[in-house]
This record gives structure tokens, sequence and C-alpha cells, in this order.
């Protein structure tokens, strides 16, 4: 998936079957088309987010940011 999704970010995803076979083994069509379009989605929004040059937030300005540091302490 990792591989799929780097092919995807870098637009080489056409020409790469060696990335797309495998998804096959352990994802139906239905997945692969989430999985593509998630990945898309992600992508087109960074491009986005890049054009207009908007800064990322500091993490203490994320709702919730605190939160899952307290989960990743917890998890270790």
């Amino acid at each position: 998936m990792i591989r799929w999704a780097t092919a995807l970010t870098r637009n080489t995803a056409a020409a790469d079957d060696a990335c797309f076979a495998p998804l096959k083994e352990f994802f139906s069509e239905k997945d692969i088309v989430e999985l593509t379009l998630f990945t898309c989605l992600f992508n087109a929004w960074n491009r986005l987010q890049d054009g207009l040059h908007n800064p990322v937030e500091p993490p203490d300005d994320i709702i919730g940011w605190k939160e899952w540091e307290e989960v990743a302490q917890v998890s270790g």
C-alpha cells in the first residue's frame, strides 16, 4: 500500500504495475478504489495548501493534539 500511495503521490502510478498488482492480493476492488481516492484527496489537499502558502499550525493550536500526545505516552 505504501508503494502504491508513493506512486500516486509522485504521479508515476499509471506506469507502475509492480506497485498496483500486489494490492489485488490483499484488497478488494472497492478497497483499492477507496485507498486510491483517500491518497489522492490528501495529495490534492496538500497541494492546495502549499499553493496558497498556508502555514501549518503549531501543535498547540490543533484541537485534540494534547489528548493524542497523552495517548501516545500511555501507549509507549
